[in-house]
């Protein structure tokens, strides 16, 4: 039986700092991105927790990480988080031992350690969130975008993981999630290089009189001279999702059967390929709709990844 407890004060409270055009167009973006990727872990929580979980970003500042970290109890959780494409850099996930708790479902035992069960969980549940983050995201990059499977450190003390240290400064995007009878905050820091990277992205804080300046776009080119892709629009390719692979000598394939198992290169649970024309284009996981498989795409292969197959 999970208890309720009573509304509290901010985990994380990062000190004023000066407002210029600068600091609130990475702000705005960095809220744009902040919402974007907290925008998975809401149905990632909430099928880690086997209940309803919903998260919102409640606040975007620059800070140290002593600011973060000052007004938590150690032990903190944090966890590491790398692009796989799409952008440079890393970011940390910061947990409070009580939002650690609660992520590796153990909101109930306040009193208990962390332990490497609990660890293993928090990978899990973050491996399924970043998993996931990557559509939400590439409208704001206009390119895929994917991470790296997370890594989970737990520090005491003064003992930071990484290149961390206390007086570095990171933009951070604080997330607070809820469900019934349960609260915790999240903190995603942004260093200054990926921050600078995420400012660059779109014009979120472009006012509305320089947007109308702007020189209008090129009229596009006479139907007669359009680009020689509208001469295959309409070319049919076989679409194919593999589940996985398995290799197999030829005495055995004689000996399949009705009700035979094989067993393939893949563990349940991970993406499927999406393969078109056989040569790939996206992974994705398998949905039931309606009583009919379908497959929900959860990154696309970049342009030089899909040339690269061709050779």
């Amino acid at each position: 039986m999970t208890t309720a407890t009573a509304p509290r004060a901010p985990e994380f409270m990062p000190h004023n700092v000066p407002t210029t055009e600068s600091h609130d167009r990475t702000a705005a973006n960095i809220e744009l991105f902040g919402g974007a990727f907290f925008e998975a872990a809401g149905p990632a929580l909430t099928t880690s927790l086997n209940r309803a979980v919903n998260v919102r970003v409640i606040d975007v500042a620059p800070v140290t990480v002593q600011d973060i970290v000052g007004e938590l109890s150690p032990p903190w959780v944090f966890v590491e988080v790398k692009y796989q494409r799409g952008a440079t850099g890393r970011h940390w996930l910061i947990l409070s031992r009580e939002a650690a708790l609660a992520i590796a479902g153990d909101a109930d035992e306040q009193t208990v350690d962390l332990e490497t069960h609990h660890q293993e969980a928090i990978r899990d549940t973050m491996n399924q969130l970043l998993l996931a983050a990557g559509p939400p995201l590439l409208p704001l990059f206009a390119r895929s975008v994917a991470y790296q499977p997370a890594t989970v450190h737990v520090s005491a003390g003064d003992v930071l993981p990484g290149d961390l240290s206390p007086e570095q400064r990171v933009w951070v995007a604080r997330a607070e999630a809820t469900s019934d009878g349960l609260r915790f905050e999240m903190a995603l820091t942004v260093d200054e290089p990926l921050a600078r990277e995420i400012a660059s992205l779109g014009a979120a804080d472009e006012p509305a009189e320089a947007a109308e300046t702007r020189a209008p776009a090129p009229a596009p080119e006479a139907a007669g001279s359009s680009s020689k892709i509208d001469l295959i629009l309409d070319v049919t390719l076989p679409v194919a999702v593999e589940l996985g692979r398995a290799r197999m000598q030829i005495q055995d394939i004689l000996k399949l059967a009705p009700g035979s198992v094989i067993a393939l290169d893949k563990s349940a649970g991970d993406p499927v390929e999406l393969l078109i024309n056989d040569r790939p284009f996206a992974k994705g996981e398998v949905v039931i709709i309606d009583e009919n498989f379908g497959v929900r795409l959860t990154s696309i292969v970049t342009a030089a990844e899909r040339i690269r197959s061709l050779r």
